[in-house]
Formats: structure tokens, C-alpha cells, sequence
């Protein structure tokens, strides 16, 4: 019957909603979102936002384990072989790593399909095109990565990129083999995309504005392993290049720009990159010790790193933590799995719902711990940035996560990620 009314009938009555039945509404038919999205009724910035918990790829070891906080609330479990098409529908003989390559709002890719932990529902994506990115120069080779891009406030369907690296050469240590001289990345660059809605693999070209990061092989990247740096905000893909330069992509507009890394110093400092409050940020240790954040601005195109926060040495509010049996357990707990049947030590602990007054974590004042100067055989690890508040999650060498609000220069224990 609604359907029937006129646009702006229905827009009065969807404009009384709370923000987040109006998300809902949104979503009922083509003709709703139509009207909400042409009277621009949805204010994102309203909705209610939490914070489900950390996914954390251990190291080298193929697969994916979830930290979250117990709550007596409808929680989403993260133990995806319960989500996922079986080995044989997917062709494989056994179990395949079940291993989190990227993820965005909600919906996780793994290397052969994309879950959504929350619905159970998944997709399995169509084979890779060959070959899956743009050649690399004589001499060199090139790895790639899969990026995610998907806003459900704007369309239900997804986007898959594949995305070169910086290239490298082949030997590092044959110094008489010489490459050519190649700009990089090239003025245009044909990626490979699979789209949701079509439901299919497509090349499409991205042409470059402005200038290029620099040449090859001159310009020399970072070749950690499993280390997936991006961010995306405003409808742009932002992409860490082997620690070398940031790769904004515009999916609508099929062009890309290279962004300048917010200091050229890089030895002994690891850069990281992602989207938090505002925007997208970037993150800094250097020597394991001074930690810096960015957020990256775009006014009128004129884009630049504005320094949010810079503490010398974090060691000296280092709290002074008890690691023994009594105080393994934190705020937040581990979904544990080993998806291998055929090993001796399989297991999977989910814990269970507890029974407490409060059931989101405080920011705030949950766990606040008192500064210890511990700055003896002490190192820090970066996991990345909290989505929605000035937060970045830290993990000491004894692999506790601690909450970092850098506003406050506040240390919070969420807990252990092994036992």
C-alpha cells in the first residue's frame, strides 16, 4: 500500500524513524531506498556503532582467530567452517586454511569465497582471471593482493580488487643483474574486479592522476608477509604499497592517485594504515618505541597527513602486568579453532554467554591500567585501528592486546591471545 503513496508521503513517514529502523526501511524495496537515499533521510553518522571484537591472523600460521567480549546479547561467532561451502563443493579433498584475507563491514573474504558471520550466509567466488595483474618489468616479480570494497548503506552488492604490489627483483643478492628503468605504478593500470552483481571477473583500466610513486628499480618496497594495510572511506580504496606510497582507487570513477607515506624516514619503523574515527588513519612505530598517528585529509583534493598524535617512548605507561595463571584471562576472551580433523590437538573453545550488568565495553573506564614504566625486554606490536573511536590496539611481546586512546594517552588490558 505504501508503494502506492507519493514519494514525498512516504518520505514524511520514513523522516519520523530512529536512525536505525530508517537503515532497516531502507533495505524493505527499491522503491524506499529510493526516496530515502534521494532526500538523503539516512544519517549514517547517527547509527549505532560497537565494536564485535578483533580479528587476528596468528603470525605465519594460516588461520584466523576472533577476540571478542563474552555478553549476554546476540553475539557473532567467528568458527567459519560452519559458514562456508564444504571442501568438495569447492573442490578440494580436505578442509582449505580458513584464513581472513580482508574484511569490511561486516563481510570477510577468505580465498575462495566471501561469509557474512552474522546472516551464515556465503559466496563462492568464480576462479581468478590469469593472468591476475598488471606484468611486472623484466627482471622483477610482482605479488598481488584482494581487497574488499563494500558500503551497505549505499548498495547490498561487493566489489573484489586485485592489486599489485610494489615489484622486486627476482635475486636481491645478484647485484650484476640489471632491470629497466619503469615508472611505477604505471599511468594506467588494468585490474582485475569481481562484482556481486554480475557475478563475474572483469578487467578495468584505472587511470593514474597525478604522478607516480617513483621508478623502478630505484624504488625499493617492504616485502613483510601478511601484511594487508587499507582503509575505506568516502567511496576510495586506500591502499598501503609495501610500506612505499598510499594507493587511493576510486572504484565510480576508475582512476587512482599515489599518496606520499606522512615521513620518508623508513628504516626501523613499520607504517600502518585503516580506517577509524573520521577517516583514514595511519600509524607509526618507530624502533618499537615511538608511536605516531595521522589521519589522512582530502580537502578540495589537496590531500595531506595532519599528525593526530605523537608519544616518544610509550615504554614509561607500560603498565606492569602479572603474567601468571591468575591473570590470563582479560575483559575479552578467545574463540579458539583448529578446523584440522586429521590433527591429535583439534579443538575449539567458543566461550559462553556471560551474566553481567554491563555488556559493551567501556572505552572509557573498563580496565584502565595503572602506568608501570616496564621498559625492560619490551617490545609493541600494532593490530590495527578501532573503527569508530581515537583507539589503536597494541599487543606487548607477552601477547597481551591493550586499547590505546591516544586522546588520553590511556592504557586498557582487553586480554590474552594465547594461553
Amino acid at each position: 500500500m505504501a508503494l502506492s503513496l507519493p514519494d514525498d508521503v512516504v518520505a514524511a513517514v520514513l523522516r519520523r524513524l530512529p536512525p536505525w529502523d530508517l537503515a532497516v526501511s531502507r533495505c524493505v524495496c527499491k522503491a524506499w531506498r529510493r526516496v530515502v537515499d534521494a532526500r538523503r533521510l539516512l544519517r549514517t553518522d547517527l547509527l549505532p556503532l560497537s565494536l564485535g571484537g578483533i580479528l587476528l591472523n596468528y603470525h605465519d600460521s594460516w588461520f584466523t582467530q576472533f577476540l571478542s567480549r563474552p555478553t549476554t546479547g546476540a553475539a557473532v561467532s567467528c568458527r567459519l567452517d560452519y559458514m562456508v561451502p564444504p571442501p568438495a563443493e569447492r573442490g578440494f579433498d580436505i578442509m582449505p586454511p580458513i584464513y581472513v584475507k580482508d574484511h569490511y563491514n561486516g563481510l570477510l573474504l577468505l580465498h575462495d569465497c566471501v561469509v557474512n558471520p552474522a546472516t551464515r550466509q556465503w559466496e563462492l567466488l568464480p576462479l581468478r582471471p590469469t593472468p591476475l595483474t598488471e606484468p611486472a618489468p623484466p627482471g622483477m616479480c610482482c605479488s598481488q593482493d584482494e581487497y574488499l570494497v563494500f558500503d551497505p548503506t549505499l548498495s547490498p552488492n561487493y566489489e573484489l580488487l586485485i592489486v599489485p604490489n610494489v615489484p622486486y627483483k627476482l635475486d636481491d643478492d645478484d647485484e650484476e643483474q640489471e632491470c629497466e628503468e619503469y615508472e611505477w605504478p604505471p599511468s594506467t593500470l588494468i585490474l582485475p574486479v569481481f562484482s556481486s552483481k554480475t557475478g563475474s571477473w572483469e578487467e578495468r583500466t584505472f587511470g593514474r592522476e597525478g604522478e607516480a610513486a617513483g621508478m623502478l628499480p630505484t624504488m625499493v618496497g617492504s616485502r613483510r608477509y601478511n601484511d594487508h594495510q587499507c582503509g575505506y572511506w568516502g567511496g576510495a580504496l586506500y591502499i598501503c604499497c609495501s610500506d612505499c606510497f598510499v594507493m587511493r582507487i576510486l572504484p565510480s570513477d576508475n582512476k587512482y592517485r599515489v599518496i606520499r607515506m606522512p615521513t620518508e624516514d623508513r628504516e626501523h619503523r613499520h607504517f600502518y594504515l585503516g580506517k577509524s574515527i573520521k577517516g583514514i588513519h595511519g600509524a607509526s612505530l618507530f624502533q618499537g618505541s615511538q608511536l605516531q598517528v595521522w589521519i589522512l585529509n582530502d580537502p578540495c583534493g589537496q590531500v595531506e597527513w595532519v599528525l593526530k598524535h605523537n608519544i616518544e617512548d610509550i615504554f614509561p605507561i607500560m603498565p606492569n602486568l602479572n603474567y601468571d595463571e591468575q591473570q590470563r584471562d582479560g575483559p575479552w576472551t578467545l574463540q579458539q579453532y583448529n578446523y584440522r580433523p586429521c590433527f591429535d590437538d583439534d579443538y575449539y573453545v567458543e566461550h559462553e554467554p556471560i551474566v553481567e550488568e554491563k555488556f559493551e565495553w567501556d572505552s572509557d573506564s573498563d580496565n584502565v591500567l595503572e602506568p608501570g614504566s616496564r621498559s625492560k625486554d619490551c617490545c609493541i606490536y600494532f593490530l590495527g585501528f578501532h573503527p569508530y573511536k581515537e583507539i589503536v590496539f597494541l599487543c606487548d611481546k607477552f601477547d597481551r592486546v591493550l586499547a590505546y586512546k591516544w586522546s588520553s594517552s590511556k592504557l586498557q588490558d582487553l586480554g590474552k591471545v594465547f594461553t
